[in-house]
């Protein structure tokens, strides 16, 4: 993920965004380090869902199955 500090990022903003917009990804520095990630849309999205409390619950319960044991193989699915 490419680096842009923020005296650069307030200059060329409107750039940057279409460059987001089209897939690019930035970790916004501040004084050299790092402050803010910009990322399209799509992908915060699903940042957003992965971390929703409802997903993790699942996932940790699923996880917590497969541990003890309890799983379903693929034919018994089909």
């Amino acid at each position: 993920m490419a680096e842009i500090g923020v005296k650069e990022l307030k200059a060329t903003a409107s750039a940057v965004i279409e460059l987001v917009e089209g897939g690019a990804s930035y970790v916004v520095t501040k004084r050299g380090r790092p402050a803010a990630v910009l990322l399209p849309i799509e992908e915060a999205e699903d940042l957003v869902l992965a971390n929703a409390d409802e997903y993790v619950r699942t996932r940790r319960e699923a996880r917590a199955a497969y541990a003890a044991g309890r799983t379903t193989s693929l034919a018994e699915l089909v």
